[in-house]
């Protein structure tokens, strides 16, 4: 009922399985995913079950050292499944913000070759948040309808209307992301006008030696490039030019 309910509301149903039987249980329920929890993560016979049934593996690095990982991820990928999620988790509950080595996140996609992400067990959306901004992929948070339901889980578990901050925190850092890109919209372009170029300070008369008297750096843009300043210095004006134009190369010789 559990699985019908949520995918009625579009959301996708999986659980973690704590022996073979509850692989098999959920397996005969179709789902699209296996989560590991991290107290599991040294529990290789059910690893190599759950790696058997050809879906995505989440694990929890939690209680985890480098070589369980490593140990783990071996044999997921000796069973021939190579969908691995790795989430740095630290098993504090809840986990303070000091604790979380979010830099983590980039190292094990690097180290271990996996999609990676965060299992949060913090109180806000800071950490989702930073862990996005560092290429994490997926966001383990818990949930509550209301904490004063009490419950194991209950004093680091987010209620709705936090999980709809964290949700929008999430999305804008994606957009904030973006990709690298040094081109100029069109709306910066305008703001350019804004940038610094050479302007005559000073009436010149014709013949008039430019110098740093009569020339100067301000704004708006419309000038030569101040990279010419040094340039244009004891070249000579070919016409009267007035003060406050923009310098240009035909005003001099």
């Amino acid at each position: 009922k559990l699985k019908e309910v949520a995918e009625s509301i579009g959301l996708i149903f999986f659980s973690s399985p704590f022996d073979n039987s509850a692989v098999d249980f959920l397996d005969n329920l179709k789902v699209p995913a296996y989560k590991v929890a991290s107290f599991e993560i040294t529990d290789i016979p059910l690893i190599k079950h759950i790696a058997s049934k050809g879906k995505p593996v989440i694990f929890a690095s939690g209680i985890a050292q480098e070589e369980d990982i490593e140990l783990a991820l071996a044999t997921c990928r000796k069973a021939g499944n190579n969908d691995i999620i790795l989430l740095k988790c630290t098993s504090a509950y809840p986990t303070a913000l000091d604790e979380m080595n979010l830099l983590t996140i980039p190292d094990m996609q690097r180290r271990f070759n996996v999609i990676s992400g965060i299992s949060d067990h913090s109180m806000g959306h800071t950490a989702a948040a930073a862990s996005v901004a560092l290429g994490g992929r997926v966001v383990e948070k818990h949930f509550i309808l209301d904490r004063n339901m009490g419950g194991p889980d209950c004093s680091f578990s987010i209620e709705p209307k936090e999980f709809k901050l964290l949700v929008q925190a999430v999305r804008e850092t994606e957009k904030v992301l973006g990709k690298p890109d040094y081109s100029l919209s069109e709306k910066i372009k305008k703001s350019r006008a804004f940038a610094r170029s050479l302007f005559v300070v000073k009436n010149i008369a014709k013949g008039e030696l430019i110098t740093p008297e009569n020339i100067r750096s301000i704004r708006p843009g419309f000038g030569l490039h101040p990279k010419f300043r040094e340039e244009v210095y004891g070249k000579k004006a070919n016409t009267d030019i007035e003060r406050g134009t923009p310098l240009a190369w035909n005003l001099i010789e």
